[in-house]
């Protein structure tokens, strides 16, 4: 079996900007972890759920990926890629903490069953804004990453955007240490006032006073909220737009000495969308300390396999934002979709249809109740999207 001839075919066919190095992850991702759902495939493989459901249909055709589910390799598949990957699989990562670098102390468990209150009475999350709440091990393990680095008593620290409630887990975790004053300052900008609201009566219980400011952050930040943290944390959209503006009004929440903090939550993307953050990034004066991948997990966000990474940067002397006054560009996702159409596959006679606004089917569940044209079938794989 020609594996390397496969990984070139399957990488044309399916359009992958990774080349045929993504098609090498997807298959490392599934020797070490089959058999497994294509989520973990795509959360270890760091690529959308879309592409590696594709990847693994191409490869089914080659023999290399068995056609059971979930994904495994077949038995001739599973000795040509170790074959070409020096030996059988070999998973290195943290068996405690999954390579996060985080292990939550089951003291905390009391914390825990407090936050998942919080979030199961949280409003939903609106897609519009590209929220995905995180999960309740996620809040308490961004909350432990701020504590470790020397990020969080004493600190001032903002949240731009916090659909993810993670000020109700700071609150929530110096109540638990016994000292709510540990909060230097702890401020809230966001605009969904129901969840400025919520996050405003699951805080009052701790002793922590947390400031909620209702505020586009297309717009400059308040004054108040201008040249004066120590910390900020942020999840944007998951653009190269929002990166720079959410990290630029960051930069300008920050007291103006090198060493604060940003700790930034953003999504693996295309490798050219995910230079060009980097390079913002640097722009701005902001040093990367560290780059955890897989860090947060999020309920339902299907698409990028429910993970996004965590940066932590420091700022430098030449620390400067890069958007300082209105934006009125593309932000959103939905804003800067160039594409409207995805084609599925049915998983009975492999005939593709396309799914999308203004078509036969305008949406899944369309082509789904009406059954495959050709054999009836009900059961469709996603492909790579159509451009427009």
């Amino acid at each position: 079996m020609d594996v390397d001839s496969a990984v070139t075919d399957v990488a044309a066919a399916v359009g992958l900007a990774e080349g045929e190095a993504g098609i090498r992850d997807i298959l490392a991702a599934v020797l070490v972890a089959e058999p497994a759902a294509v989520r973990e495939v795509a959360r270890l493989a760091e690529l959308p759920v879309p592409i590696v459901a594709a990847a693994c249909n191409e490869l089914r055709k080659r023999g290399i990926v068995d056609t059971r589910r979930p994904v495994r390799l077949t038995s001739d598949g599973r000795k040509a890629v170790e074959a070409v990957s020096g030996g059988a699989a070999l998973r290195a990562a943290c068996t405690a903490c999954g390579g996060r670098g985080v292990v939550i102390p089951p003291a905390l468990d009391g914390l825990a069953a407090r936050l998942q209150e919080a979030a199961d009475g949280e409003p939903g999350a609106r897609p519009e804004l590209d929220q995905t709440h995180c999960t309740v091990a996620t809040k308490i393990s961004r909350v432990l990453r701020l504590h470790e680095a020397r990020a969080l008593a004493g600190q001032r620290i903002l949240l731009l955007g916090d659909d993810d409630l993670i000020a109700v887990a700071i609150a929530g975790f110096a109540a638990w240490l016994g000292r709510p004053a540990v909060i230097r300052r702890l401020a809230v900008v966001d605009t969904d006032a129901d969840v400025l609201d919520w996050i405003g009566r699951q805080a009052a219980a701790t002793g922590v006073a947390v400031e909620l400011v209702r505020h586009d952050l297309r717009q400059p930040l308040p004054a108040a909220l201008t040249g004066t943290f120590d910390v900020v944390m942020t999840d944007p959209p998951y653009t190269v737009a929002g990166a720079e503006l959410f990290l630029s009004r960051a930069v300008s929440a920050l007291a103006p000495e090198p060493g604060r903090h940003v700790f930034f939550s953003f999504g693996a993307r295309r490798p050219d969308e995910t230079l060009a953050v980097q390079q913002a990034i640097a722009a701005m004066g902001l040093a990367v300390r560290s780059l955890t991948a897989g860090f947060n997990e999020y309920l339902g966000a299907g698409i990028l396999g429910g993970t996004s990474n965590l940066y932590h940067l420091r700022t430098t002397a030449a620390v400067a934002p890069l958007v300082e006054g209105e934006y009125s560009g593309p932000l959103y996702t939905a804003d800067t979709r160039v594409v409207a159409a995805r084609p599925y596959r049915c998983g009975s006679c492999q005939a593709v249809y396309e799914v999308g606004p203004g078509g036969r089917f305008p949406r899944i569940a369309a082509l789904q109740d009406a059954g495959c044209p050709a054999c009836g079938g009900a059961v469709f794989r996603p492909m790579p999207l159509v451009p427009r």
